[in-house]
């Protein structure tokens, strides 16, 4: 048998498993929900993105890892995302950075500009 960390103990549920949790049991009394939850498609994926996907697998740039902040191509496709949808200016090359989840990046943002023993 292990023990978990202190710091693992101290973790709080994770909240979608909560949630999940929560729309299930509500499922089962019969009550029907519209579930605006983490995302998950309910729809099938179009057809159009399937085949450009497929297309994507063939290549082989497509074969490797970019570089850790994500190319270049990418980051300017997000800043002129922000642009024609929220109006705002971004500077792909010091603003945009790639990410392996929203999650991910929420949970560490604290870790770049908190120290321990700083309050609000």
């Amino acid at each position: 048998m292990f023990k978990l960390s202190e710091r693992i103990e101290k973790l709080p549920p994770y909240l979608f498993a909560e949630i999940d949790k929560l729309k299930t049991e509500v499922k089962q009394k019969g009550v029907e929900i519209i579930d605006l939850g983490i995302g998950d498609p309910d729809i099938p994926t179009p057809k159009e993105i399937i085949e450009a996907a497929k297309q994507a697998l063939e290549d082989p740039q497509n074969h490797q890892y970019p570089s850790y902040e994500g190319s270049f191509e990418f980051r300017a496709a997000v800043a002129n995302w922000y642009k024609d949808r929220f109006n705002v200016d971004l500077d792909p090359q010091n603003e945009c950075l790639a990410l392996i989840g929203s999650k991910e990046g929420i949970a560490h943002l604290p870790l770049a500009f908190v120290d321990k023993g700083d309050y609000t």
